[in-house]
């Protein structure tokens, strides 16, 4: 919980109180429009405030979206995310309009929480400032980060603003005043889970109406832009197999990176028993490690890391036959989309759930994943991995990954005996 102290302190300068007398006042010099009036009929525009910049958080959030939709399906709903996942957002068919936030490029902490609450406003000025909204949602769970999403919600003037209670994992109820409804709950339960009870507990639907299984279900949201793109024929530039599994080799940090070796040794042994090819994909800075994996891997084995966008990569994934990677962003869209997906996670089953590294916590959406995991940390590690390398990671083996592999694309194989190659007989018949 160490990370979600020093955000609350970082962020202790720029309180919601005085956000507030920032905000009046800017109202007051008239360099801010006055707080709208709400129409009448219901909710006819709604604002879904997520200024965050992570592919694992948005797809996360999608959830409570397909939800919101799915509740109010003739409203008009605008959507705020940072500027490199709003292509992806702006997909979505039953987006309105999407606001891009660009991410601050300054790294001293409080600096750069600064910098964030400057960029809203700017935002909100050149492109929102117009926009008239019934109801606003700050849907982010934990007080450290939900303050940036509660702003820019309290910026719109929405007569409606709900999100969680800063209280709801034990932090300051400051937040509270950006909102008018400030929801409790939400301890101890999966992300998406938290996202998609958000109504219930705001008093929009039923505190019942999601069970634990909604997070094993897709995402229709992901799923809708993967059946445009591939009416489309949206392609890479580079032509692809037309049967392969996709391996993700790259993470945020050392200690999420399961080793290259192993990865190929996994792609090896699922191209010689199904037939299939292995393309590794990533940023242009796993480009390297991507190349790396393919050359080592051999036969039909590719990178095109670095040459994807994040739309194509989506139509990449949503084509794949199984997905295997570390603990990052990707690995989410493949769950999302409904794709067997295999996670190798670092942060031990003891972790406790809420913590910020939980993978019972952020493990992705859909009702195809396995996650991998240490049972207990490696000394000198204690609750979670610590070290900034490869290390209690280690304990996830090469046979491991390939007996879950062997598993789903059977399962595959199955469901689509045309796609992938049968593998052999191994009774000796």
């Amino acid at each position: 919980m160490l990370r979600t102290k020093l955000r609350r302190a970082i962020t202790v300068g720029i309180t919601p109180g005085a956000l507030v007398l920032r905000v009046a006042l800017l109202r007051t010099l008239r360099l801010l429009p006055q707080k709208p009036q709400r129409h009448g009929g219901g909710f006819q525009r709604i604002f879904f405030s997520f200024p965050y910049h992570s592919v694992g958080d948005l797809v996360l959030s999608l959830t409570l979206l397909d939800r919101v939709h799915d509740t109010w399906p003739l409203a008009e709903i605008d959507f705020a995310v940072g500027a490199s996942m709003a292509p992806l957002v702006r997909s979505i068919p039953y987006i309105h309009r999407t606001f891009a936030l660009p991410r601050a490029r300054i790294r001293q902490p409080w600096l750069a929480a600064y910098a964030e609450i400057c960029n809203q406003t700017q935002l909100f000025q050149r492109e929102i400032a117009g926009r008239r909204y019934d109801l606003a949602i700050a849907p982010r769970w934990d007080s450290a980060d939900s303050f940036f999403s509660a702003y820019l919600a309290y910026l719109t003037g929405a007569p409606i603003r709900c999100g969680y209670s800063g209280t709801s994992d034990g932090g300051s109820p400051e937040v509270d005043r950006l909102l008018t409804i400030a929801a409790t709950g939400g301890v101890n339960e999966h992300e998406s889970l938290r996202y998609t009870r958000l109504l219930g507990r705001c008093g929009f639907e039923p505190r019942e109406a999601i069970s634990d299984q909604a997070s094993k279900r897709t995402i229709r949201a992901l799923t809708m832009v993967a059946q445009a793109f591939r009416a489309r024929g949206v392609r890479t530039d580079q032509p692809l197999p037309a049967n392969y599994v996709v391996f993700s080799p790259g993470a945020t940090n050392g200690r999420r990176m399961w080793p290259i070796e192993r990865f190929a040794e996994v792609g090896r042994a699922l191209q010689e028993r199904f037939g299939v090819a292995v393309i590794a994909i990533g940023s242009a800075a796993d480009a390297s490690i991507c190349e790396s994996l393919a050359s080592s891997i051999g036969g039909a084995a590719l990178s095109i890391a670095g040459k994807t966008d994040p739309l194509q990569m989506l139509d990449v994934i949503a084509r794949a036959a199984l997905f295997l990677g570390n603990d990052s962003g990707p690995a989410h869209i493949a769950g999302g989309l409904g794709i067997g997906t295999i996670v190798v996670s670092p942060f031990p089953s003891t972790c406790l759930i809420d913590h910020p590294n939980s993978a019972r916590r952020f493990k992705p959406v859909g009702p195809h994943v396995e996650v991998l995991q240490p049972e207990v940390p490696l000394a000198p590690c204690c609750s979670m991995c610590q070290l900034d390398m490869a290390h209690c990671i280690l304990q996830i083996s090469s046979k491991s990954v390939e007996a879950v592999a062997v598993d789903l694309l059977n399962r595959e194989v199955a469901k689509f005996p045309s796609t992938i190659d049968h593998p052999p007989d191994d009774s000796g018949a």
